[in-house]
């Protein structure tokens, strides 16, 4: 096991233009894939040194699972995040909402 916060040898914070870089590419499965590690990595980060998650990464999931109108996926996620300690970031708040929202979609999946 690598240190908290890395994944294949690069910090999570390093993967932004890649993430960006494959949605723009359309390849939705790369991205999915990716940032499912990158949120691990978040959060064993997270607990190693005591402070909240990154949101970006759960939010970027959230984008993609509602591409696909993968409501549960999306709800899932946005769960997983309600589990976590927060960072203080303006994202945070609106990902908490969001799950209020995807509840009601997914339940209709």
């Amino acid at each position: 096991m690598g240190r908290p916060g890395f994944y294949k040898g690069n910090h999570y914070t390093e993967y932004v233009d890649k993430v960006k870089g494959l949605k723009r590419a359309g390849d939705l499965d790369k991205v999915e894939k990716i940032l499912l590690k990158l949120v691990n990595a978040v959060e064993e980060e997270a607990r190693a040194e005591g402070h909240g998650v990154a949101p970006w990464y759960y939010e970027q999931l959230t984008i993609v699972y509602r591409k696909r109108k993968n409501y549960n996926g999306e709800r899932a996620i946005l769960e997983r995040y309600a589990r976590q300690r927060h960072a203080l970031e303006a994202t945070g708040p609106k990902l908490i909402e969001r799950l209020e929202k995807v509840m009601s979609l997914s339940q209709s999946e």
